[in-house]
């Protein structure tokens, strides 16, 4: 533990330019955790992870990771809390992952993330992630190799890779936060057996949680539809004529066209046409009888898109971002129409047309 942790802090060294302070005057904070207390529903329950540095002579130095807790009805009251039981300058400038509870990010995560904002303490880097259930269950999750936010982090970095969630900070947050155009989605974190997993997306309606979900193959069709990208992008079709075996598409490329009308009766029509080009890097059945195939993707991955689009409406969630079309193109409506009731209404059509293009190395 001692030696993975003294790795680590290697690495730490390595990003930033600290020789103008003693490190052992640092407790570095690399994971936050908000909820809701159970006690008292106006006090919210803060955690922070910290690393305590201390000097052993002789060029050495012992590394310890601390938990500690707080209950205030701010979060900059749960900092200064905190920082009143710990020694030193408590710095946040490495603050990987910040965990948000559930239940609290359903009353807003805008009061939460303010304070990260000011001042030149805060870490634009950061991530910010809901959790089922309770933050601190995470954040307290004991590794032995690593500190929880660092092996957290390295999770949410693959699966960005994957086209899982969409990556994104605390400052693409803030951006999509104050925009009633659009409305955000963040990583959904829960613990199984003892260990954080990716379990999908958690939408969002502006900056309050709705409560509602995409699962990981919902997610990356959600992020194909915004032509949202990671380095890998899979989907998996089952075979028309044995819907039990599926084999596997990698999208090699997409085109994205949001086409958005108001009729003369002020109904929305909004159309997302999408033309994917794709590789076939899993075949169980063999032959290559890529017509057909591309067709069962079409009709199979419209289908599942339209089940997300449903979830969308149904959480009056936009991140397909609908509503900037129409602020766009028609400023005038925008300006007339409540979009949070009007949203719902909206007639959205998907036209999907799927290309195979390569087969890969063994067809």
């Amino acid at each position: 533990m001692k030696k993975s942790m003294f790795l680590f802090l290697s690495l730490l060294l390595l990003t930033g330019c600290w020789d103008q302070e003693n490190l052992s005057d640092r407790r570095l904070i690399n994971g936050i955790s908000f909820d809701l207390s159970d006690e008292d529903p106006n006090l919210i329950q803060g955690g922070v992870r910290a690393l305590n540095i201390k000097s052993q002579g002789g060029g050495t130095i012992e590394v310890k990771d601390e938990l500690l807790t707080s209950k205030e009805p701010t979060t900059g009251e749960i900092g200064h809390e905190i920082k009143k039981n710990l020694p030193g300058r408590l710095d946040v400038t490495k603050t990987f992952i910040i965990f948000i509870g559930d239940e609290l990010a359903k009353e807003g995560i805008h009061p939460l993330l303010e304070t990260f904002y000011r001042g030149n303490l805060g870490y634009l880097p950061s991530k910010a992630v809901v959790v089922k259930g309770k933050a601190i269950d995470i954040l307290s999750i004991n590794e032995e190799d690593s500190p929880i936010a660092f092996r957290v982090l390295n999770g949410i970095r693959a699966a960005e890779a994957n086209t899982l969630i969409p990556e994104l900070n605390l400052f693409t947050i803030w951006n999509k936060m104050g925009d009633e155009r659009i409305d955000m989605v963040l990583p959904l974190l829960e613990k199984t057996n003892d260990k954080p997993e990716i379990a999908g997306l958690a939408l969002f309606d502006q900056d309050k949680y709705t409560g509602k979900n995409l699962d990981t193959e919902q997610s990356t069709l959600l992020l194909i539809m915004r032509d949202d990208l990671g380095f890998i992008a899979d989907v998996f079709i089952p075979y028309e004529q044995n819907p039990e075996k599926k084999y596997r598409l990698s999208i090699m490329g997409l085109n994205r066209k949001l086409d958005t009308t108001v009729s003369k009766d002020d109904s929305i029509t909004s159309t997302l046409r999408l033309k994917v080009k794709t590789e076939l890097n899993a075949n169980p059945f063999g032959g290559s009888d890529l017509k057909s195939m591309a067709a069962q993707a079409e009709k199979v991955m419209t289908k599942r898109m339209e089940e997300v689009v449903a979830i969308l409406q149904e959480s009056n969630s936009d991140p397909l971002g609908i509503g900037m079309d129409v602020a766009t193109k028609y400023p005038e409506k925008w300006k007339r129409i409540n979009w949070e009731s009007e949203y719902k209404k909206v007639e959205i059509q998907l036209d999907v047309k799927v290309d195979i293009e390569k087969t890969g190395g063994l067809f």
